[in-house]
């Protein structure tokens, strides 16, 4: 895939070498918003990049914590606001599993979205109310995670997901266990059914490595036909 930027194609290759360029300014100068800029754009186009076709998503985390870090430089200036917001909402798009990560991004993007007119607002990924009640719905649902309450955690949509995936232990080690899997089933083609032996493999690790429990979605939601 390839991400098209001002009339100019880039490709993955071309992102990751703006991020590693972009880093290397700010070893030097620490406060460059031109280079934060580029920065965390590179960063949530590689987010979106990385989660295409069975990527490896589990760079996502990362990636992510980078923008948590180096935005909140740049939110104080006005002229970046959309941009520094819509940069927090694709990032948290296509992070997976993370969700008090989710929930530091969603917050930053209130940040950067809060003091947008309505003559810009209609270049917002997301409005400010859905936000709110987004970032409430997280906080809510991570209290219910550290305090074991996990029937009080609130489903997003029509499929269930096991309850575990809200708790910090979870979170801390997913990306990690994702990434060993994916090594595992290098050979695996991705395609329709790759799920079928990705999320064993997901279950036996996180088991035997970290002692965490998890139920895949097809045990979640019996009856449901995944491809």
């Amino acid at each position: 895939m390839a991400q098209e930027i001002d009339g100019k194609i880039y490709q993955v290759a071309d992102l990751e070498e703006i991020r590693r360029q972009q880093l290397d300014v700010l070893q030097k100068d620490a406060g460059n918003a031109d280079a934060i800029v580029e920065l965390v754009c590179a960063d949530a186009l590689l987010c979106e990049e990385y989660i295409m076709d069975f990527g490896p998503s589990w760079k996502n985390a990362a990636l992510c914590r980078e923008i948590a870090k180096y935005i909140p430089a740049i939110i104080e200036d006005e002229e970046k606001w959309v941009m520094a917001g819509n940069v927090c909402h694709r990032a948290r798009m296509a992070l997976y599993d993370h969700p008090r990560l989710s929930l530091r991004l969603m917050e930053l993007e209130r940040e950067a979205i809060e003091g947008v007119g309505d003559d810009r607002a209609e270049d917002l990924e997301m409005g400010i109310d859905p936000l709110n009640a987004e970032i409430t719905r997280y906080a809510l649902n991570i209290m219910a995670a550290d305090q074991k309450r996990f029937d009080d955690i609130e489903e997003d949509g029509h499929l269930r997901k096991d309850p575990i995936e809200w708790t910090a232990e979870y979170e801390e080690v997913i990306a990690e266990a994702d990434e060993k899997a994916h090594a595992l089933l290098a050979d695996e083609p991705r395609g329709m059914g790759f799920c079928f032996v990705y999320w064993p493999t997901l279950q036996r690790i996180l088991f035997q490595d970290y002692g965490i429990r998890w139920r895949s979605p097809a045990e979640m939601n019996p009856g449901v036909i995944f491809d």
